[in-house]
């Protein structure tokens, strides 16, 4: 089992590991199998299907099924595991569009949303919410970063910032925050990113937040401990404008890209989040999905200005 376990990890970030070894165990349990030198992959693959076959909810289905295609060789088993797989998307769109139609009637609008940031007063809050909605972060890009202010007795040296943070840095005559992502869930393919943010009541909010700090991590716990992942989720809603959480914040981020129909946008979307656009489109998009339109519409969006050939 471990050793099955561990080649099933090899190269996988933190959070992703934990997803993975959470479904591999899950998959065991599925499969009876509680004999740990007896490795999944010894068992019949067609026996393995069927036992994921018989799991009702396709999200549940899917976390043991990418497992599969980790373990058995898929140009053995390619006809077989692309039925699977197919069938799989197709329930979860289903169950996709019938959330989505729910949700839809009950989300605030990104205009209500935003307004609901400008009216905020407490720092980690509308630094929290800002973020998730101008910049279409997740939890853990928010829970990861460290506040810092240079100043005539302070300078920041960006170059030697703990690559394993995340920073936002308010320049001293600058008029701007620099948002700096190093730890976020698609980082090992898109590198390091970074947002130059222009917006007055944001400055302030962090400078606010700071005090009379130069550095300040912006989420920290009373015994001086980072948040644990498993946490994250649960203790950062409680700093989202509404009682929203960060999935909710993005389906309205894309109804309201569907509204303007701009492709730009959700080019930006895109690239901020670090997610394909039909990824997005699939798992965020509440309209129960438009076909991309062909046609570009620019619309500057004149507070986040994305830096772009960032190197990691």
């Amino acid at each position: 089992m471990e050793k099955e376990l561990k080649s099933i990890l090899v190269n996988l970030g933190e959070s992703t590991s934990k997803s993975y070894e959470n479904s591999y165990k899950r998959l065991r349990k599925l499969l009876n199998l509680t004999d740990k030198r007896k490795p999944i992959k010894k068992l019949n693959i067609d026996n393995v299907l069927d036992k994921i076959k018989s799991v009702e909810n396709p999200s549940t289905r899917h976390s043991v099924f990418v497992i599969v295609k980790k373990i058995y060789d898929y140009e053995k088993n390619k006809d077989k595991i692309d039925a699977v797989d197919k069938q799989i998307r197709e329930d979860k769109r289903e169950l996709q569009i019938k959330k989505n139609g729910n949700l839809d009637k009950s989300l605030p609008s990104f205009e209500e949303i935003n307004n609901a940031i400008k009216k905020e007063t407490n720092p980690k809050k509308y630094i929290t919410s800002f973020l998730m909605l101008k910049v279409n972060t997740r939890n853990q890009d928010v829970a990861m970063i460290d506040l810092h202010r240079s100043n005539d007795n302070h300078k920041v040296e960006i170059e030697k910032l703990d690559k394993t943070r995340n920073h936002i840095i308010i320049p001293a005559g600058t008029g701007k925050a620099i948002y700096i992502r190093n730890v976020y869930k698609t980082s090992k393919k898109y590198g390091q990113k970074k947002n130059i943010i222009l917006v007055k009541k944001f400055i302030d909010m962090v400078r606010e937040e700071l005090g009379d700090n130069n550095k300040k991590q912006l989420f920290i716990r009373k015994n001086g401990e980072n948040i644990s992942n498993a946490s994250i989720g649960s203790y950062i809603k409680k700093f989202v404008v509404l009682g929203l959480n960060e999935g909710q914040i993005m389906k309205a981020v894309l109804k309201h890209i569907d509204n303007k129909g701009s492709y730009d946008m959700l080019r930006k979307v895109s690239n901020n989040r670090g997610t394909n656009i039909a990824t997005l489109l699939s798992e965020y998009d509440v309209t129960n999905i438009k076909a991309p339109s062909d046609i570009i519409k620019s619309e500057q969006e004149q507070e986040v200005k994305q830096e772009v050939n960032i190197e990691g």
